[in-house]
């Protein structure tokens, strides 16, 4: 499988919530046509943990371009960026699964 997985940990104030998961969707079709094939908050069901972002992507080498576009300069840029606190990136390979 090419396709890998990128998981961070990130924070968004409560009341940052709504707003934060408005810009993610406003940001999915220029993610989709850069190679962005799932994003994803998953927030612990019990209340206690971190919040994770996970993200999958066609390769390395797509997420790798993505990084270095102008259009991934202006989302980081953003307000909607700044309604969360990011921890680095962690890429992950896919070695089995469905």
């Amino acid at each position: 499988m090419e396709e890998i997985v990128c998981i961070r940990t990130i924070e968004v104030a409560p009341e940052n919530e709504e707003a934060f998961y408005k810009w993610i969707e406003e940001n999915r079709p220029l993610r989709q046509r850069m190679g962005c094939l799932m994003e994803r908050v998953l927030k612990p069901s019990d209340g206690h943990g971190p919040t994770l972002m996970l993200t999958m992507w066609k390769s390395h080498e797509v997420f790798d371009a993505w990084i270095k576009t102008p259009e991934h300069a202006a989302v980081s840029s953003s307000p909607g960026h700044a309604l969360c606190r990011w921890q680095p990136i962690k890429r992950y390979d896919i070695a089995a699964g469905y």
